[in-house]
């Protein structure tokens, strides 16, 4: 289903791949339930990627210009959830994934060596407030452009440049922190950077109980960098997790 929405610039409104949906937990309770939506983007053509080494060479930047970039894309995930149960659940929406270099897991981001007491994951990139959904109810909600714009800058932290190199303490500083407010987190980033996209969103629905979850993604593409519907070999990697350049040794391959 594609939620209705209102917009400007011919927003285009991509179709979830199907609804996220909670199951019964082998140990009792339900587990939260995962899905990975990729935004469909073109591949570059030879003349594109000679303009992306050239400016990386203008730039004097240390690791390649994404194709994808937080500049070409306002991208709002909107989202509605269902309670099928017959009673009020407290339900939370979270949004992780990555860019076109490589995902943020929080849970990879755990540090091992650490006391027991201490180890507890990094935040999502983006999180909703509890939703309180009556028996039955429906509630809607919405991850924003500006939300997809931080998390963009917070996972080029977090995947290639993580501050002072620490990968496993970037996520507490940088998603902690609106960058609007303060750079913490955000220091190893070079002068100069561009800012790959927020392209891959690992979308999770929790709650104690039985709900299902729709969601659609609306974009505006402002430099035709989106493919056509039903295009293949499209750019960005649709594994199902994405190793970064840089981050803890599990996620390493």
């Amino acid at each position: 289903m594609v939620l209705a929405a209102t917009g400007c610039n011919n927003p285009v409104y991509l179709a979830e791949s199907a609804p996220i949906e909670t199951q019964p937990a082998m140990m009792g309770g339900f587990a939260p339930a995962t899905a990975l939506y990729v935004l469909p983007v073109r591949r570059p053509t030879a003349d594109e990627r000679t303009a992306l080494a050239q400016l990386q060479q203008r730039l004097m930047l240390p690791s390649a210009v994404p194709w994808a970039q937080a500049r070409d894309f306002d991208i709002e995930i909107q989202y509605s959830v269902k309670n099928l149960e017959t009673q009020k659940l407290v339900v939370f929406v979270s949004c992780d994934g990555g860019n076109e270099y490589g995902d943020y897991v929080p849970g990879a981001y755990i540090d091992p060596k650490a006391n027991a007491a201490d180890q507890t994951p990094p935040p999502n990139l983006i999180a909703s407030a509890p939703l309180e959904i009556a028996a039955g109810g429906i509630v809607t909600g919405v991850f924003r452009e500006d939300d997809l714009q931080e998390s963009a800058l917070d996972l080029e932290a977090i995947t290639r440049f993580p501050s002072g190199g620490n990968a496993l303490a970037t996520p507490f500083m940088t998603i902690e922190h609106r960058s609007n407010v303060s750079q913490i987190g955000l220091e190893g980033i070079p002068a100069g950077d561009i800012t790959p996209a927020h392209v891959r969103y690992q979308l999770t629905v929790s709650a104690p109980g039985h709900v299902v979850m729709d969601y659609s993604v609306r974009v505006r593409d402002h430099n035709a960098k989106l493919a056509k519907p039903g295009a293949m070999d499209l750019y960005v990697n649709p594994a199902a997790m994405l190793a970064p350049p840089v981050g803890p040794p599990v996620m390493m391959p």
